[in-house]
């Protein structure tokens, strides 16, 4: 049993380093979506592909700016979780904080984010399967209330996030008797929405 729990602290840590990065990343990248959308004054983000090396070579600049990003956020996640890079990042926090338009931006995109990664406040009740946009196609999403039409027929209030971005979606009431439980943890779901489906199980729960 001890081998196995030793096995498993490389991947859990990689994991919590990684979701850090990208908890600490994504507020900041929505926030420069939206004021470049708003304002356009915001500079383009540079690629690999900008280097001449990798400028003819189709088949690697992809790659290598997947993997590139991926080091970055796992970079960003361990530098946040150390005493110094906390003190650094609440630094930076309290200057986008004062700063117009990107404060409110900044701070709406960061407290989405702590909502979605925070199943155990109650935010989410629990991930369900829901038939969206038509009949035929399923879909996650999260469970966050429950209400009552004036028949007495039973609704279930869900968030339906879009893919990769969680931060947007659809707040929808649906009939109880639609509803399937998807058999999936709150975290089960997010790293299932996050990656595109990448990360999920073999099995699912639909009829």
């Amino acid at each position: 049993m001890a081998k196995k729990t030793t096995r498993k602290k490389p991947v859990r840590l990689i994991r919590n380093k990684f979701l850090t990065g990208i908890l600490t990343l994504f507020p900041i990248y929505i926030t420069y979506l939206l004021i470049r959308f708003i304002v356009g004054i915001a500079p383009e983000i540079p690629y690999l592909r900008t280097i001449p090396f990798f400028i003819d070579n189709e088949f690697l600049v992809p790659i290598i700016e997947f993997i590139g990003a991926l080091i970055v956020i796992f970079f960003i996640g361990i530098v946040v979780s150390n005493v110094v890079g906390k003190r650094l990042f609440t630094f930076f926090e309290s200057i986008m904080e004062k700063l117009p338009l990107i404060n409110t931006i900044y701070t709406s995109s960061r407290q989405i984010m702590q909502t979605l990664t925070m199943p155990g406040k109650g935010n989410f009740k629990q991930v369900v399967l829901i038939e969206y946009p038509r009949k035929g196609l399923w879909t996650l999403a999260f469970v966050t209330a429950y209400s009552k039409s004036k028949s007495g027929e039973q609704y279930v209030h869900v968030f339906l996030p879009t893919t990769p971005n969680p931060t947007s979606g659809f707040m929808l009431f649906i009939k109880e008797k639609d509803v399937r439980p998807s058999g999936l943890s709150i975290e089960e779901g997010l790293k299932t929405l996050i990656s595109g489906g990448m990360i999920s199980s073999e099995k699912n729960q639909l009829p």
